[in-house]
């Protein structure tokens, strides 16, 4: 009718029963069981966030208690009787609600305590509901902790807070404690859908599961949501009718700002945030938008999501491709990390720096080994992931390039995203190499193979360039460094020199080893010092490093995070 008050939904469709209390059920089968065993507490303390049925259980309780259709507290009031319908619509003279908020103080308590004497009129029980309890006074919880304690047999106290840590513990001990839980997306959903279909009106499953979730199980609030999509929409509700209601930013927004963290654009990332404060968004709800998106890449990286984020198969799509493109310690350390920047900002321009800065951090990440790097590579060196990394080429090898003419003019430096040696600086041309020139350019060489390979260039210091053979040079070890040649001869050793040759040479392509005659070397001579040098700290003797790169799995953990050897310790 044109004069009726429209009601909303979240009282419109207020549970008048224990059966219609959603999500609540360990609170309400405990209720009942008390109710129809007799057992019924004096003083109740109802915990939780707002919104999900500390009030309603209370007023449900208190008609279970003085519904007129039975002769006794009943487990399942009428809803019709003259006390359960006033208690519903909240003036019933038995039933008294309180805001602790606005009456916390010691005088407003001292009249409950003067007043709690008097009989019910129309009741068994006189109810004392008081909401967000917490808000009382020192004073005011003093005054109401011995009426609390032994109230009349027809007074009945419920207490409702949402801040149970600012509660005294003489209150609580008086009181059996109810601790009500957030409402799970699933029960939520069925909730609102039950509502359209009592109310005639249409909403898709990922449109009822984005309300759920901005809900954060809070009940109240999702029937506000779809309150207000309903006026909203003309037809069905759609999933983007909730991010335009919301207020919520875009898609493809949080995709993009996804995209320029993956290619490290400052820039990008610094427009977005721009855009969104420009757009008068608030910033603390785009933190926690970007942090629910991060969530759902990590969600995706590791359990698929389908079945837990119930998002449109387009979108779900393109947040598993982006989830790939993440490792899954990196995904870890985005969420922690934007997680920070949800709380402790008293103004919107603080929030914003904080913002910016840590994408500006995390698209500098790269050039940083941060701790889970560092404990995700040596997972991998504890399976052998890493040294079948290190002994893979990036490409396949190809054949020994031809042999070249004394007069074929120096190659140009070759260089490629494939190749698997480091690139040869600008101003380095490869140079063809002999015999007589060799000891001169051998230590570019060199250079060359240490930056793949540290361990390569302490062992290759213990040899001595002899000769060029056609496409071969020749590398001479002295008899009691038979162990630097083996180590040198490795297959993963050879790759790295022999790359290292065709990067700095024209015209060598591989290298033999050999034992040097004339008098044997001392075992005790360190190797190239200059690369033992690069293995440890000042103060680390050289002979000791060289001793422990023996162990190849001190050297590839070396080689891996191009480190160097601080301290070494001799076991007792």
């Amino acid at each position: 009718m044109a004069g009726d008050k429209y009601l909303v939904l979240a009282r419109k469709w207020r549970p008048q029963r224990f059966e219609d209390v959603v999500g609540q059920e360990h609170i309400t089968r405990t209720l009942k069981n008390a109710i129809a065993s007799g057992r019924i507490h004096h003083a109740f303390l109802f915990i939780g966030s707002r919104g999900i049925g500390k009030t309603t259980t209370a007023r449900i309780l208190a008609k279970a208690l003085n519904c007129l259709s039975f002769d006794a507290p009943t487990v399942d009031p009428c809803g019709t009787c003259d006390n359960c319908v006033s208690i519903g619509q909240g003036n019933n003279i038995d039933v008294i609600e309180i805001d602790g908020a606005s009456n916390n103080g010691v005088d407003d308590i001292r009249e409950i305590r003067d007043n709690i004497r008097m009989v019910p009129t129309n009741g068994r029980y006189k109810v004392y509901i008081i909401d967000e309890v917490h808000q009382l006074s020192t004073a005011a919880f003093n005054a109401l902790l011995k009426t609390l304690e032994e109230p009349p047999a027809h007074a009945l106290f419920i207490l409702a807070t949402t801040e149970a840590h600012k509660i005294p513990a003489t209150v609580i001990s008086r009181c059996q404690r109810y601790d009500f839980r957030r409402v799970a997306v699933d029960h939520i959903v069925t909730l609102l859908r039950a509502i359209l279909d009592n109310e005639g009106l249409k909403a898709t499953d990922e449109a009822l599961h984005a309300i759920a979730r901005a809900a954060e199980g809070g009940v109240r609030d999702a029937e506000s949501i779809l309150d207000e999509l309903i006026t909203y929409c003309d037809e069905e509700i759609a999933f983007q009718d909730v991010f335009d209601v919301l207020g919520l930013v875009n898609w493809d927004v949080l995709h993009t700002l996804c995209e320029a963290i993956l290619n490290q654009d400052i820039a990008r990332q610094l427009l977005i945030v721009e855009d969104v404060v420009s757009g008068g968004k608030d910033l603390s709800q785009f933190v926690q938008e970007i942090l629910r998106y991060f969530r759902n890449l990590l969600v995706c990286k590791t359990a698929g999501g389908s079945d837990i984020l119930h998002l449109p198969a387009a979108e779900l799509a393109a947040m598993k491709r982006s989830a790939q493109r993440f490792s899954l310690t990196t995904l870890i350390r985005l969420v922690e990390q934007f997680a920070e920047l949800t709380s402790g900002f008293d103004s919107p321009l603080a929030q914003r720096i904080a913002l910016e800065s840590t994408l500006i951090r995390l698209s500098k990440i790269g050039v940083e080994i941060s701790v889970d790097t560092v404990l995700e590579k040596l997972l991998q060196l504890g399976q052998g992931g890493i040294a079948t990394a290190l002994q893979t080429p990036a490409a396949p090898p190809s054949a020994s390039p031809p042999a070249r003419s004394p007069d074929t003019a120096p190659d140009p430096p070759e260089a490629g995203p494939e190749e698997a040696a480091p690139p040869v600086p600008a101003k380095s041309r490869r140079v063809r190499i002999t015999t007589g020139n060799l000891p001169r350019q051998w230590p570019r060489v060199v250079g060359h193979a240490v930056a793949s390979s540290l361990n390569l260039g302490v062992w290759i210091g213990q040899a001595t360039p002899a000769a060029v053979e056609g496409e071969t040079v020749l590398l001479e070890f002295a008899p009691a460094n038979s162990q630097a040649r083996s180590i040198v001869d490795k297959p993963e050793h050879r790759r790295v020199l022999e790359e290292a040759l065709q990067a700095i040479t024209s015209n060598l392509t591989t290298f033999r080893t050999a034992v040097a005659e004339g008098p044997a070397e001392s075992v005790d001579e360190p190797p190239a010092a200059a690369s033992v040098d690069q293995a440890c700290y000042p103060g680390a003797h050289p002979d000791e490093v060289r001793a422990a790169l023996a162990d190849p799995q001190v050297a590839e953990i070396v080689d891996v995070f191009k480190g160097r050897i601080a301290q070494i310790k001799h076991g007792a």
